[in-house]
């Protein structure tokens, strides 16, 4: 009996070992990840992890969340070097990445959804935007060219709008 017991004890080990041994690192999988969204890529720039937030806890080993950064880097995608070799791009573009990895049986499944850092982007018009204004300010445009009938329009509804603001006071 005693031996039936150890070798039922043992295979739970190597049934563990095992499973342990296939169980993908938060790591490796938000790798995997950015790998499969630079996929999608085709000749356009390639992106790099800037940073993950691996979730508090897992509360199941089939599902995992995800969470991470990533930024448009020099390199193409039809460069064949090594993503690590790849510098980020100055000013280049931020995502905000989320998703699930999930894990049934045999297969694994990876979806991901990246969004642009709304707040790089607002950074990087506002920069633009300053530096537009500081060349002088945009030409105005000549209603001389438009057509008479437009022209019109046009200044009749602004009167109409000045006179109502001046009906106000």
């Amino acid at each position: 009996m005693a031996g039936v017991w150890r070798a039922l004890v043992l295979v739970v080990v190597l049934t563990v070992v095992v499973c342990v041994a296939h169980r993908l690192n938060y790591e490796e999988i938000i790798s995997q990840a950015v790998h499969f969204f630079n996929q999608g890529q085709r000749g356009g720039p390639l992106f790099r992890l800037l940073e993950a937030t691996p979730p508090p806890r897992l509360n199941s080993i089939s599902t995992i969340p995800l969470d991470f950064r990533i930024k448009e880097t020099v390199c193409l995608s039809n460069e064949r070097r090594p993503l690590e070799e790849c510098a980020f791009r100055e000013g280049g573009e931020e995502r905000n990445c989320t998703g699930n990895f999930f894990k049934r049986r045999y297969r694994h499944i990876l979806t991901i959804d990246c969004t642009r850092d709304r707040r790089r982007a607002q950074e990087v018009l506002r920069e633009k935007r300053s530096a537009e204004s500081s060349e002088g300010t945009p030409p105005k445009a000549e209603s001389s060219k438009l057509p008479p009938v437009i022209r019109d329009m046009y200044e009749k509804a602004k009167y109409d709008i000045i006179s109502n603001i001046l009906r106000n006071f």
